[in-house]
C-alpha cells in the first residue's frame, strides 16, 4: 500500500510540474533518508505582475506588537510568543493579509541574518529583505495569497531603497517553486546544509554569492566562511 500511494504521488507530480523536476526532487527525499541534508533554492524577486493585487474582499497590511500578540492566542496562526518576542526583537515585520479581523495569510520580512533553524542562519545582502515564515490559511488557499502579500510587501519596501526580496525553497517543494516562479521569482542557485558526524557543512553556487546570500552553521566547529566560498565554486 505505501508502494501504490509513492506510484499515485509520482505520477501526480509528473502531471503538475514536469518528469525532470519530479525526479529530482524523489532523489532528493531518497538522499534525506539516509542523509541530514537541506537542498535549498534561493530566489529573489524585484517585479510583480498586476495580476498579483489583494482581492476587493481583502485587506493587506503591516501588522503591530498588540495585533500580533492577540492573534498568538490562536495555534493556527503559528505566532507563539517566544517566536514574536525573537522576531520582533530583531526588526522584522509581518505583512499580513487580512479578512476583517481575521488572518488570512501572512510572510515574516527580516532586514538582518535570520535562523533558517536552530543549527543554521541566512545571512543576505543589505540591499534585498529576507521573506520568510510565510503562511496562507487552509480556508483561503487557492487565492495566491502568498503571491499577493510578496507583491503587496514589494510595493512598500522598494520606495524605501530596497532592491527587492529574497527568498529560499526546500527544493523538493515543487508547488512552492512551482508558485514562485509563476509572479516573477528569478533563481539564482542552490544553498547546501549537510549534517556529517555531528558537524554542520554549508555550500553556495556562485549564483548566491553573487548577490550575498548563504546559509552558515550556528553551531561551533562549522566551516569558515573561505571553506564555504573554495567549496561553492562550480556548484551553479
Amino acid at each position: 500500500m505505501k508502494l501504490k500511494g509513492v506510484i499515485r504521488r509520482f505520477r501526480r507530480d509528473c502531471a503538475a510540474f514536469g518528469l525532470w523536476n519530479t525526479l529530482q526532487a524523489f532523489g532528493i527525499r531518497a538522499i534525506q533518508r539516509v542523509v541530514r541534508v537541506k537542498v535549498l533554492r534561493a530566489m529573489y524577486l524585484t517585479a510583480v505582475a498586476p495580476a498579483f493585487a489583494v482581492p476587493g474582499d481583502l485587506t493587506a497590511r503591516f501588522l503591530d506588537r498588540d495585533t500580533l500578540q492577540a492573534l498568538s492566542a490562536d495555534s493556527r496562526y503559528e505566532l507563539s510568543p517566544a517566536f514574536l518576542d525573537a522576531a520582533l526583537s530583531k526588526g522584522d515585520e509581518c505583512y499580513a493579509i487580512m479578512d476583517g479581523a481575521r488572518l488570512a495569510a501572512y510572510g515574516w520580512y527580516a532586514r538582518t541574518p535570520t535562523n533558517l533553524s536552530d543549527d543554521l542562519e541566512v545571512r543576505f545582502d543589505d540591499g534585498y529583505l529576507y521573506m520568510y515564515k510565510g503562511l496562507t490559511l487552509d480556508s483561503y488557499r487557492g487565492r495566491r495569497l502568498h503571491a499577493v502579500g510578496k507583491a503587496g510587501a514589494l510595493a512598500v519596501y522598494q520606495p524605501r531603497g530596497y532592491k527587492g526580496l529574497v527568498s529560499c525553497v526546500a527544493s523538493d517543494n515543487l508547488s512552492s517553486l512551482k508558485s514562485n516562479r509563476r509572479m516573477g521569482c528569478v533563481e539564482i542557485g542552490s544553498l547546501w546544509a549537510i549534517r556529517i558526524f555531528g558537524r554542520d557543512l554549508t555550500f553556495r553556487s556562485p549564483g548566491c554569492a553573487a548577490i550575498g546570500f548563504d546559509v552558515v552553521p550556528l553551531r561551533r566547529g562549522g566551516p569558515s566562511s573561505r571553506d564555504r566560498e573554495l567549496v561553492a565554486l562550480g556548484l551553479e
